[in-house]
């Protein structure tokens, strides 16, 4: 009976080992698609284009509420990035409450001193395939981005509205019943 009893809760402990295992292995992200760069509220803006997104990199579970952390690298065809090619691997977190990564680039420059570098913020559905970055402007000595007239690049997307709706899925969290146009 002692034995028996042994067996069993040497055998749920395992279980429990495998499932914790499971749940915290890191997913391999591997993402490469057509995407489009659009001003919201302006259809046929100058900075309307079509652009190749790539993502590469895992995503980490770092606890049972969910948080996450992404490492790994960025692309985006044609867009400029100060960061030297050799310092472009990333290490950024979720927002939680709000459900995106900052990206943020931390180097150093060509004289030694630290610099940061934060195009703006990925917005990623773990394996929906469908990603949204909001581009961060510099306008009046200030820096951001605005769900009425900002930057945003959407993939996959071959024209606007293919673009405004992948933005709108996989940002639904974070505008909270805005509809981005």
């Amino acid at each position: 009976m002692k034995r028996v009893l042994m067996t069993g809760a040497l055998l749920r402990a395992a279980a429990v080992l495998a499932g914790t295992a499971y749940l915290f292995r890191p997913i391999t992200v591997e993402f490469e698609a057509q995407g489009m760069k659009y001003r919201l509220g302006e259809p046929g803006a100058a900075e309307e284009r079509l652009l190749t997104v790539r993502i590469k990199g895992k995503i980490h579970r770092e606890n049972l509420r969910g948080d996450r952390r992404f490492t790994g690298t960025i692309e985006l065809e044609g867009e400029e990035n100060p960061v030297p090619a050799n310092q472009r691997q990333l290490e950024i977190r979720k927002f939680r409450g709000f459900d995106y990564y900052w990206i943020v680039y931390a180097y150093v420059d060509d004289l030694g001193r630290p610099r940061q570098y934060a195009p703006g913020n990925l917005f990623m559905n773990d394996g929906s395939g469908k990603v949204a970055i909001t581009l961060f402007e510099r306008a009046e000595g200030q820096e951001g981005w605005s769900g009425a007239s900002g930057l945003m690049i959407a993939a996959p997307a071959s024209d606007r509205e293919e673009a405004l709706a992948v933005s709108n899925e996989v940002m639904r969290g974070y505008l909270n019943g805005y509809v981005l146009k």
